[in-house]
């Protein structure tokens, strides 16, 4: 098969294809339908898109106090959930410790540590955790120090980013080398003196998940406003090209009518009897036409004025033109375009 054959072959099954695929027709009441639905469509989604967005922005806060007893603040912040996996990655929950340095100690190698760690019991010993969070091994126990000395009633912000599951938080004054500050052991200390610290936390739980939801509804809603704007398309060329359409069809059915009905009343009644048989005596004379030649039959078309300015063609045997006819400013008259 030559390329000629090939292109031919390829054009009479696209024509064949485009045959059989079914054109799509609505009617004006169902494209004002569509174009209603696509509406509330796109503020359906749109709302949802804000509520998800207003989801995922909102925190979960808690807070912690100092404890003498124990050298630090803990505080059980409950499940963080989410659809991240193990390990550091983007869909983590982001956590945010705000440690206010109420009282610190009064030394320059002080300074404030932070620990994040997934256990489900924040009353059990956490020393083993803490050592495992040091050496930064597991992203399920982390650990964070500031790099300077605390001053008084400075806000320290501590930023974790947290996998699901159920965490502590442990927040605490340390010294350079590691070790943990004890007020109770500190000689130096006066004894009206109080080692304090506050903590109020923000975990973001939600913020992947409703982040996600309402990427996907915003998206619905760009999709249905396209949609509403297409059917609004489509009933404004239908109403633009109605007037048209409706002159037509009123044309059409009043001509379709004319031609049907015919003349709007039958032919006058004719001579009531057979005509005198008394006639002439003899031959006509030579110079006089013969009576037996048939009378002139009227050739001219006569236009009949309808509605709106229109007028109709009668033939001369009677019958009906299909062509709406219009009159020109010079008196004749010319097909009308439709």
């Amino acid at each position: 098969m030559s390329d000629e054959d090939a292109a031919v072959a390829s054009e009479e099954n696209s024509a064949v294809a485009d045959q059989e695929e079914p054109v799509e027709a609505l009617t004006l009441e169902q494209r004002q339908d569509e174009l209603k639905n696509s509406r509330w469509n796109v503020f359906l989604w749109l709302g949802i898109a804000v509520l998800m967005f207003s989801f995922a922005l909102f925190p979960m806060p808690f807070s912690a106090d100092y404890d003498d007893f124990g050298n630090s603040a803990e505080k059980d912040i409950g499940f963080v959930w989410g659809p991240s996996l193990p390990g550091d990655d983007l869909f983590d929950a982001s956590m945010n410790l705000d440690v206010t340095a109420t009282s610190p100690p009064q030394y320059s190698d002080i300074l404030i540590e932070a620990y994040a760690l997934k256990v489900d019991n924040c009353q059990q010993n956490l020393a083993e955790f803490t050592v495992i969070a040091k050496n930064g091994t597991d992203h399920a126990y982390q650990h964070q120090i500031m790099d300077k000395t605390p001053i008084t009633g400075q806000e320290y912000t501590f930023e974790f980013s947290l996998d699901p599951g159920q965490y502590c938080i442990i927040v605490q004054y340390v010294y350079l080398n590691g070790s943990v500050y004890n007020a109770a052991e500190d000689i130096a200390l006066d004894e009206d003196q109080v080692i304090d610290l506050a903590v109020s936390g923000k975990v973001w739980s939600s913020q992947t998940i409703g982040g996600l939801f309402g990427i996907l509804c915003l998206s619905l809603s760009a999709f249905a406003f396209i949609g509403a704007q297409k059917h609004g398309a489509h009933i404004k060329k239908i109403l633009e090209d109605g007037d048209e359409s409706t002159e037509t069809k009123v044309l059409a059915s009043v001509s379709s009518a004319r031609i049907a009905a015919g003349p709007s009343g039958p032919p006058g009644a004719g001579p009531s009897g057979p005509p005198p048989s008394a006639g002439p005596s003899g031959p006509p004379p030579a110079d006089e036409p013969s009576s037996s030649e048939p009378a002139p039959v009227a050739t001219d078309a006569v236009y009949e004025p309808a509605e709106n300015g229109y007028f109709f063609k009668k033939l001369p045997d009677g019958t009906y033109d299909q062509t709406v006819y219009v009159q020109n400013a010079d008196g004749t008259y010319a097909p009308h375009q439709g």
